[in-house]
């Protein structure tokens, strides 16, 4: 396809439209986010803007930040359940002093959302008053934190009076936040589609996390309409609270990209009409 003055645009993109990241949670799961955005770096697919939930948020900071996404791989395949959770949940829930710091090591601890290359958008839930928060201002890293605050495993983050919790109680694939945000296209990574499956499990945790997605799925539902393109990786068969098998997860997401790259090239090959993104909008708003 040929561009204007005669240049070939890459893949046939139109660099004109802006595309938006919506990261879902999902645990250790979410790992196979950072495969799924290696390649579309590779497809040549320029991120304008992401909104992420808990893992997602994460994730989506450290690209945010302008981290390359190898050094993101690294850093993932290294980590630790002891850099993440502190103490033994048996008996408490986990501060998130240790996520925080991690976080901190590869962003930077006192990264503000105004320095960021890219603009993010971080969903979390405020516990005191139930409400869906949204937000782009003050420092990442305690922000990113509070999104992933799995109830029954971290302690509330607060902030500015608010108590932040796990984001994907209300919005766990955050498409219309990025498309508030002034997407053109939105690109949906869903690493946690089995949500709503149950368990068979009768650990305390996997019970809460398994009631708890059951919950979101619904809402996921929702919000997914408002993606151009949803991307979930089949991930049926690792655990969210397993972080060992992070290097297949990966692969995956990676691949679950590359398996859709002729859907995903060609909604990026003609900017979508203004009257589809205010309908979207108003839809949305309308919430």
């Amino acid at each position: 396809m040929m561009g204007l003055f005669g240049f070939k645009k890459k893949s046939g993109i139109d660099n004109r439209i802006a595309v938006g990241l919506a990261l879902s949670g999902g645990g250790a799961r979410g790992v196979a986010h950072i495969g799924a955005i290696k390649a579309l770096e590779e497809l040549g697919v320029k991120i304008s803007y992401i909104a992420g939930t808990s893992v997602g948020a994460i994730v989506g900071a450290a690209v945010a930040a302008g981290v390359e996404i190898e050094t993101i791989e690294d850093n993932a395949l290294k980590v630790k359940k002891k850099d993440i959770v502190s103490g033994n949940l048996i008996f408490s829930s986990s501060s998130t002093d240790n996520l925080i710091n991690w976080l901190g090591g590869v962003i930077g601890k006192d990264k503000m959302f105004s320095e960021l290359d890219i603009p993010l958008s971080v969903v979390a839930v405020d516990i005191k008053s139930g409400e869906e928060v949204v937000i782009d201002h003050g420092f990442v890293c305690p922000v990113c934190a509070g999104s992933a605050c799995v109830p029954g495993v971290f302690k509330p983050v607060v902030w500015e009076g608010k108590h932040l919790v796990d984001g994907g109680i209300k919005n766990n694939v955050p498409t219309d936040v990025v498309r508030k945000m002034g997407a053109d296209v939105v690109i949906a990574i869903d690493v946690n589609s089995t949500r709503g499956s149950g368990t068979e499990s009768m650990k305390r945790l996997h019970i809460l996390s398994s009631m708890v997605g059951v919950l979101m799925q619904s809402s996921v539902n929702e919000k997914l309409k408002y993606a151009n393109v949803t991307l979930c990786p089949d991930l049926s068969k690792y655990k969210s609270t397993k972080i060992q098998d992070a290097r297949e997860m990966i692969e995956i997401g990676y691949n679950e990209v590359m398996n859709n790259k002729e859907k995903i090239l060609k909604v990026l090959e003609k900017k979508p009409s203004r009257r589809k993104k205010k309908q979207w909008l108003k839809e949305i708003n309308r919430q």
